[in-house]
């Protein structure tokens, strides 16, 4: 069940990117498996159009947010939204996350590209340049998602994110060291310019 990452039993409650050392295998499956599967599948249009429902309402909340991309569902397709992604700029991606954790949502960057993975650099793929994907690997953010997810906890994950660009917003003012101060308690890591404003005014 590990896909060939180190182990973790923090892996959903934590915003630790994980470290692939193998190739993983996930072909095990009992008999109590199967027959739970079996029961699942009949429920499966079901927990789907829940998860979908969910996203709508995430995505009716979070369009307001210039700094966020979202998901463009193809016509004709149907997003069964297994995760709910959402593409930042490079710069607050991981501020971002960081601040959520404060705050006790663990969003999730779930892959890091393939062949920057300890396993795939061990057998000759460290030199591959694979600019789309390593661009994207640096923008994605997956927040929580599943189908009994409700709209409360939708609204708290997305206050937070506002609260979030507030306080970023008015990090160049010098009335602001109460936000200087929690995005530094958090661990938020500044660029070398936010470093300089942030010393001055902190």
């Amino acid at each position: 069940r590990s896909h060939g990452r180190l182990t973790n039993s923090r892996y959903f409650s934590s915003i630790q990117t994980p470290i692939y050392n193998s190739l993983g295998y996930n072909w095990r499956m009992s008999s109590i498996t199967a027959a739970l599967a079996l029961s699942q599948l009949n429920k499966i249009e079901k927990m789907i159009d829940m998860r979908r429902k969910n996203a709508q309402y995430f995505s009716l909340k979070l369009k307001k947010f210039k700094q966020i991309r979202l998901h463009d569902e193809p016509i004709g397709y149907k997003h069964v939204y297994q995760f709910y992604s959402i593409l930042l700029p490079n710069s607050i991606r991981t501020k971002l996350a960081n601040f959520l954790a404060s705050k006790g949502i663990m969003s999730k960057v779930f892959f890091e590209p393939a062949h920057k993975t300890v396993f795939f650099k061990k057998t000759g793929y460290s030199n591959i340049v694979l600019p789309n994907t390593e661009k994207i690997s640096k923008q994605i953010l997956s927040l929580p998602m599943f189908p009994t997810l409700c709209k409360e906890e939708i609204n708290y994950m997305v206050d937070s994110i506002a609260e979030f660009f507030y306080v970023m917003a008015n990090l160049y003012s010098s009335e602001n060291n109460h936000n200087i101060i929690l995005l530094r308690t958090i661990g938020v890591v500044f660029s070398d310019q936010e470093k300089r404003i942030t010393d001055y005014v902190g």
